[in-house]
């Protein structure tokens, strides 16, 4: 992890930790030795990248542990999540479990400022020399732009409370189906998956049958 002053913040994004997770998860069984995640990751477990990821899961909630590292219960939920809606919902918890990007959303909100801004607003909430600001401001500036929408909105729920979801029409002027994450909708039901060349190609199967329905469906009425 990083320090700016006394505040501690992860040197990897949310949404990369994230993958890391799910890969733990998905090739590791959710627990491995911190020597054998160095090895399936190619990196050497002294080493300062290494290090860097390993305490950004612990940052961001995902994992527990140092010479073990297990998948906390909010990692597993996120790796076993196939479905956008409560991607976002999870995600947001993730976001506020560093305490110098929730300060910094307090002061500044989602919008985007000037990196001088940044950095004076970095100052005041830290205590730091700007010297030492100067150093971690563009780091932090690109961390903190990850995350800044998912931060003081749990009031904009992406799936309305009611038991409603909202249109595709909706969440694309919203941007809140998560990026990576592709949507079909039709008359009687609809798809929401990752985009991976495996669920692409189950989407093609989809469209493929419901076009040969279609042609049959003519054919039967235009004999």
């Amino acid at each position: 992890m990083a320090k700016l002053g006394q505040r501690e913040f992860p040197e990897l994004p949310l949404d990369e930790s994230v993958e890391l997770a799910r890969r733990i998860h998905e090739d590791l069984g959710g627990e491995v030795r911190r020597d054998g995640l160095a090895i399936v990751l190619g990196m050497s477990p002294t080493g300062g990248a290494f290090g860097a990821r390993v305490s950004a899961l612990r940052m961001w909630g995902l994992a527990s542990g140092r010479s073990l590292i297990s998948l906390t219960d909010l990692g597993v939920q996120i790796a076993n999540c196939y479905d956008a809606y409560r991607e976002v919902d999870l995600m947001r918890s993730l976001a506020t479990s560093v305490p110098l990007f929730n300060e910094i959303y307090q002061k500044i909100g989602g919008s985007s400022v000037d990196q001088s801004v940044l950095a004076v607003t970095l100052q005041e909430i830290t205590g730091a020399e700007m010297d030492e600001v100067a150093r971690r401001v563009a780091m932090i500036e690109r961390i903190f732009g990850g995350i800044k929408d998912l931060l003081g909105s749990d009031s904009e729920d992406v799936a309305d409370r009611s038991g409603q979801q909202p249109s595709i029409t909706d969440l694309q002027k919203s941007e809140d189906l998560p990026s990576g994450w592709i949507e079909f909708r039709y008359d009687d039901g609809s798809l929401r998956m990752r985009e991976t060349v495996e669920n692409l190609d189950v989407l093609i199967g989809t469209i493929e049958t419901r076009r040969d329905r279609l042609i049959d469906e003519r054919l039967t009425d235009n004999p």
